[in-house]
């Protein structure tokens, strides 16, 4: 028989092509994918350290940048990836070219809160929008500074008859004046 066609890769007339079993981490759903039993998922979770360039080392909790390769580990409750990675490895590409005009961008106080507080959902659009339908409404100075105190408003009841309900140190109290 012929050995090139039976033992191709002994023959010597055929290049071997060296197929690479390193995934591409710098594609961010791989390193997404090497988080599988990630163990601190409650300080940091995969997603975030993905986005962040990292993916996971499967040794404690040790992660390693796609494109600088520096290592980070040791996560602990309020780290925030993006900013680990750009205090660590400042001169990073994905560092300069993703992580920092991602960081200097206006974010509302939803994205914020949503990387700070991965599991808390915030209901409704940006805070303030709908405070009324809350119940709550935001501080204001009072109209009539003379009367700002309950001494000040309680002494403006002077000739209230005494005879009506509504008392001047309930009324007072609840904020109301008289003239």
């Amino acid at each position: 028989g012929c050995r090139f066609v039976l033992h191709p890769s002994t023959s010597g007339n055929v290049p071997s092509l060296a197929i690479s079993d390193t995934p591409n981490y710098r594609n961010e759903q791989v390193r997404l994918a090497s988080f599988e039993n990630w163990p601190v998922s409650h300080i940091v979770t995969a997603e975030n350290l993905a986005k962040a360039g990292f993916y996971y080392l499967k040794v404690e909790d040790k992660t390693k940048c796609a494109y600088c390769n520096g290592v980070v580990r040791s996560w602990e409750q309020g780290d925030v990836p993006d900013v680990e990675h750009r205090r660590h490895f400042p001169d990073c590409q994905y560092v300069v070219e993703t992580i920092t005009p991602r960081l200097e961008e206006p974010r509302s106080i939803e994205s914020e809160s949503q990387q700070l507080f991965p599991n808390l959902n915030i209901v409704g659009a940006e805070v303030g929008d709908n405070l009324d339908n809350l119940g709550l409404h935001k501080h204001c100075s009072p109209k009539h500074v003379d009367y700002a105190t309950i001494e000040a408003r309680l002494k403006s009841f002077g000739d209230w008859a005494p005879s009506l309900l509504q008392t001047p140190q309930i009324l007072a109290q609840a904020g109301f004046y008289y003239e």
